[in-house]
């Protein structure tokens, strides 16, 4: 490894002088050098952790040469299953007289790496039931209870829409009008103002008794609605 990290210095101090290039743009298993600081690394680690036995440079780079082909492979199977499933939600809309629960029509698909008795490779099965307890899989409106006068925007982000409900990245939305949001391209420091705010004095009328609020994550792919009930003796906690 060492051997390694002299022989890199060496070769850049040749060709530019200074050490502030990069070596290598892009990993090659044919460049020699590479290939070398890549086998002592993995056998540094191998010794570590205590795994055996330790890679040879051939065995190394055999690994690195098959590790991409078989990413790209088993994607490609994954995205032609998922195809697949796509066809019989279309098939089931355009060509059923009555169509039928996306559950009855689509299957759960699992690629084996070892096939099974029968000689199969993939195993097909049935889609769970909605949890009941999920606001996604119910695609519904969550009903949320709590004192409006006690609570700042702030708090309800931190403790409720990141805390209990997952959100990552939200965007808050009252009267489709956005009184917060994050993420990347959001303009943060233009809703700042309102998180020091209790719920009813947020811009569009704030937060009242009935109110429902939008909020979306579209870093998860998530949005769901929340509808306000105020209830005096709840508190904070």
């Amino acid at each position: 490894f060492v051997s390694c990290v002299v022989d890199a210095f060496a070769i850049t101090q040749q060709q530019h002088g200074n050490t502030q290039h990069a070596l290598l743009p892009e990993f090659d298993k044919d460049d020699m050098l590479g290939m070398r600081f890549i086998t002592a690394s993995s056998n540094l680690r191998s010794i570590v952790f205590g795994i055996t036995p330790l890679q040879s440079f051939y065995s190394a780079k055999g690994i690195a040469g098959n590790i991409i082909p078989a990413i790209a492979t088993t994607n490609a199977i994954v995205a032609g299953l998922q195809v697949l499933q796509v066809f019989h939600i279309l098939k089931n809309q355009l060509l059923s007289k009555e169509q039928q629960n996306v559950k009855d029509v689509c299957r759960y698909t699992y690629c084996n790496r070892e096939k099974t008795r029968k000689g199969l490779y993939l195993l097909p099965t049935t889609l769970p039931d909605p949890n009941p307890n999920c606001f996604v899989c119910r695609n519904a409106t969550i009903s949320l209870t709590l004192h409006v006068e006690k609570w700042t925007l702030e708090t309800m982000l931190d403790k409720i829409i990141k805390q209990e409900l997952g959100f990552q990245e939200p965007t808050i939305l009252l009267e489709g009008d956005i009184v917060y949001e994050e993420g990347e391209g959001a303009d943060t420091d233009a809703y700042k103002s309102n998180l020091e705010k209790v719920l009813p004095k947020l811009p569009c009328g704030g937060i009242q008794n009935g109110t429902v609020l939008r909020i979306e994550d579209f870093s998860q792919d998530l949005e769901v609605d929340v509808c306000v009930t105020h209830q005096d003796e709840l508190p904070l906690e």
